[in-house]
């Protein structure tokens, strides 16, 4: 296989703190690499051995010019962006006129559809994964039959916002306030009568309610390039670290999601058991927080998203991923084999 000889300059742009973890993967790559954040002290910036502050306050097509017209100053080959993403999906054409690719997960309309959890909940393929029971509300009327609608004996239920990021706004339910889980730090449960108080206090977004999933609760982290899927790391989340999972029927999985999405990124989604099957719970189409754990079994994620895009990924060599491993943060991510 023929790879270009020269070395494709790279740039991260404004994203959350786990693109740092991608970065620093990248030492002894070949890709020149260089990060863009408005915040001169961000970690991104820390990370990368090239760097760029980028101006506060830009959104929309503002941001999008802006930067087009850093891409051709600076003569970046590939774009990775964080922020404005879904926007500039759009611009994929004007960028690759002017000798950038912008590396985007999908198009505009795919991304927007993955982050409304609930147009995402209402178009799944059940074929591929089943997926608890649900409705949404935006009053607290509706929450009231919604909770009618879907209580049912030895069940508890829980509502999250359809939109929003890192359990922002997630509570699940109980019948009864109870002050026991409150003094032992539980932060993700409300009484249905607080719930009522809250939601009457201003304009509801779109809100979904669910059955809670009472089993394990996994993350998997995916790198895909135009909708083939490249690798896959399956996280059981437990109390004391993340097991890193031989879970073929899950890698199947997110085969199944990387073609019918047509992705190109990293991504990741979210699984609970019930009654020992996984549902799916939602696709995220960017890294998750926790890619740094599922970097721990071996796989560069970033490196092999850049790999593909640029033509160098052999596809009959891809890394092995390490199974069998338990990851924890102390001090940095480490990894063991129980």
């Amino acid at each position: 296989m023929s790879h270009p000889r020269f070395h494709p300059r790279v740039l991260f742009t404004k994203n959350f703190s786990v693109t740092s973890a991608q970065i620093r993967a990248l030492e002894d790559s070949p890709y020149e690499v260089w990060a863009s954040h408005s915040d001169p002290h961000h970690g991104m910036l820390a990370a990368a051995p090239h760097t760029l502050t980028e101006p506060r306050g830009l959104l929309g097509d503002d941001y999008v010019a802006w930067l087009l017209g850093t891409c051709a100053e600076h003569g970046f080959d590939l774009v990775l962006p964080g922020k404005e993403r879904e926007r500039l999906a759009a611009y994929r054409d004007t960028f690759a006129a002017q000798g950038t690719q912008l590396v985007v997960p999908a198009d505009e309309a795919t991304q927007r559809h993955l982050e409304r959890k609930d147009e995402f909940l209402r178009g799944w393929d059940t074929d591929i994964l089943p997926i608890p029971r649900w409705t949404t509300f935006q009053s607290v009327a509706e929450f009231d039959a919604a909770c009618a609608q879907l209580r049912q004996d030895g069940v508890r239920l829980c509502m999250k916002p359809a939109r929003g990021i890192y359990a922002s706004g997630f509570r699940v339910l109980t019948e009864r306030p109870d002050l026991a889980p409150f003094l032992r730090g539980e932060l993700y449960q409300l009484s249905v009568a607080a719930a009522r108080e809250l939601l009457a206090a201003g304009e509801l977004p779109v809100m979904l309610l669910m059955h809670t999933l009472e089993g394990a609760e996994r993350s998997i982290d995916c790198v895909a390039w135009e909708g083939r899927l490249i690798r896959a790391v399956v996280r059981r989340k437990g109390a004391h670290g993340q097991v890193i999972e031989d879970r073929p029927d899950l890698v199947e999985a997110a085969a199944r999601i990387a073609q019918h999405y047509a992705l190109s990124g990293i991504f990741n989604f979210q699984t609970k058991d019930q009654a020992g099957a996984a549902h799916m719970l939602e696709i995220n189409a960017r890294a998750s927080g926790g890619l740094r754990y599922s970097m721990a079994a071996g796989v560069n994620f970033a490196r092999l998203l850049l790999d593909a895009a640029t033509g160098r990924l052999d596809w009959d060599a891809l890394p092995a991923v390490e199974t069998g491993l338990t990851v924890a943060e102390e001090k940095g991510v480490r990894a063991w084999r129980a």
